[in-house]
């Protein structure tokens, strides 16, 4: 069912029952699969793949070539206690690979009113635009498996590394979990079943192994094992062809960017 007042470019495929409502934009060369929702407030650039049973609500605008695939949900409520009927925004750039099964929350309420300290911290690589604070960001060239949760206001694949040669930059893998205020910046790799708490910031090239709960901020390119910075992620280095001196610039920008209310490892 497509609403009266949906922009359809023409030659976007949409399959069986699925629901567009009035006021939804979706532009050329993309492919809506069965039994989706796309919200008014969305925003589809081209070249997209949309799986099957794909829910978009809110305000939500996702870029160009994109694949996100079966049973993903963008766009809930975020849950922050005392703020969670707020609805913000979720912002998704381009090239990104988002599997089956993730959840994708949107921003939640003006938080810096609370704590004022907070507004460098979630505006960063964003040029100060205010009207981007409530608002999740997924930016460009991530690969996100499987039954990822990313949490209201998160900042994910944004950061001062140059793009490498392969394909993805940013990784998150199968049943990773994000919770509020995150950032995984640019190059960032997170192994199966890690779990961030809210406020961390990870740094640029920086790995976890399997199963880790991340409590603390990750400086850039630092390999965390057991919970503990054991050693520099070498192979991430190699992948984004980082020198010494370029790392420690990186690393002095960084302690600019954390929220300041995590330790570091």
């Amino acid at each position: 069912m497509i609403e009266d007042g949906a922009i359809i470019a023409e030659d976007v495929k949409i399959g069986y029952n699925t629901i567009i409502k009035s006021g939804a934009k979706i532009e050329k060369g993309t492919v809506i699969g069965d039994f989706c929702y796309i919200d008014s407030g969305v925003t589809i650039g081209e070249n997209n793949f949309i799986g099957t049973a794909v829910h978009i609500k809110g305000n939500v605008f996702i870029g160009n070539n994109n694949h996100i695939l079966d049973n993903t949900t963008i766009g809930l409520s975020g849950k922050h206690i005392g703020y969670h009927f707020y609805k913000g925004k979720v912002i998704i750039g381009n090239g990104n690979f988002i599997s089956n099964g993730c959840n994708i929350d949107c921003g939640n309420n003006y938080l810096s009113q609370k704590y004022p300290n907070l507004l460098n911290y979630s505006l960063v690589d964003l040029d100060n635009d205010k009207n981007l604070e409530d608002a999740t960001i997924i930016g460009n060239r991530c690969y996100i498996l499987n039954n990822v949760t990313i949490h209201h206001n998160c900042r994910v694949g944004l950061g001062s590394i140059p793009n490498c040669d392969e394909e993805y930059d940013t990784v998150i893998c199968t049943g990773c979990c994000l919770n509020g205020f995150v950032q995984v910046r640019k190059g960032a790799e997170l192994s199966s079943g890690t779990f961030v708490r809210e406020f961390a910031s990870l740094g640029e090239g920086c790995f976890t192994a399997m199963l880790q709960y991340v409590v603390k901020d990750v400086p850039p390119f630092a390999f965390i094992l057991k919970n503990r910075n054991i050693k520099k992620a070498d192979r991430l280095v190699e992948k984004f062809n980082c020198s010494e001196e370029f790392i420690k610039n990186l690393t002095d920008e960084f302690n600019q960017k954390r929220s300041g209310r995590l330790n570091m490892y």
